[in-house]
């Protein structure tokens, strides 16, 4: 399922292991970075987050490497909400292959928390219109 945000760029050396592929771990740093772009397309900087007093805290990541992600290979990471709860939604990912080839399919769990408490609370209602309002009708509420 493609989603409706996406960014991307180009794998870098450092970022590669013997086999001269994306290193495995790496892949959860890419889903990172597309989460942070994803908040700035809704006009919520994650800056803004702290400011307000909320965190996301990632409760499961499921990564589903299909096809390895090559050195300098231009990459395209798709993010879009799965679900939504009062307090966590479920982020999907897709990172596509230059050549348009799948290469991993992802979850990310996320609970929001006040900073510092380590315990759930509700979503802000801003985000969560911010959210709806950019994600239409693909989502599921919980």
């Amino acid at each position: 399922m493609p989603y409706r945000f996406q960014t991307s760029w180009r794998v870098r050396y450092d970022e590669i292991d013997l086999q001269g592929v994306v290193h495995h771990p790496r892949i959860v740093i890419y889903l990172e970075i597309a989460r942070i772009e994803y908040w700035r397309q809704l006009g919520i900087s994650y800056r803004q987050m702290r400011d307000d007093g909320y965190e996301f805290i990632v409760k499961n990541v499921d990564v589903e490497y299909i096809k390895p992600l090559l050195f300098d290979e231009f990459i395209s990471v798709s993010v879009g909400v799965k679900s939504m709860a009062r307090a966590s939604f479920v982020l999907g990912y897709e990172i596509t292959k230059e050549d348009g080839q799948l290469g991993v399919v992802a979850e990310v769990k996320l609970v929001c928390s006040r900073v510092g408490a380590n315990r759930p609370c509700a979503l802000p209602a801003a985000y969560v219109e911010a959210l709806q309002k950019y994600e239409a009708n693909d989502m599921v509420q919980e």
